[in-house]
């Protein structure tokens, strides 16, 4: 059974990985004012129009990388 501190390990964790996937996310792509995936006109520092296109990007990028 787990306790609290257990609980705010994983919550930590997940914290960090997540500020991580983000920062590595933000470094490989820079801000143009279009979306990365589709082209459509973006704002607010945002590199895609929504989080579908996001998600493709990422696909395709885990995809390329792998190969």
């Amino acid at each position: 059974m787990s306790d609290d501190a257990d609980r705010a390990d994983r919550m930590i964790e997940q914290t960090v990985a997540d500020a991580i996937a983000a920062a590595r996310r933000a470094r490989s792509l820079p801000y143009t004012g279009l979306c990365h995936w589709c082209g459509d006109v973006t704002g607010g520092g945002r590199r895609f129009c929504d989080a579908d296109c996001r998600d493709d990007w990422e696909r395709a990028h885990a995809a390329a990388s792998r190969r």
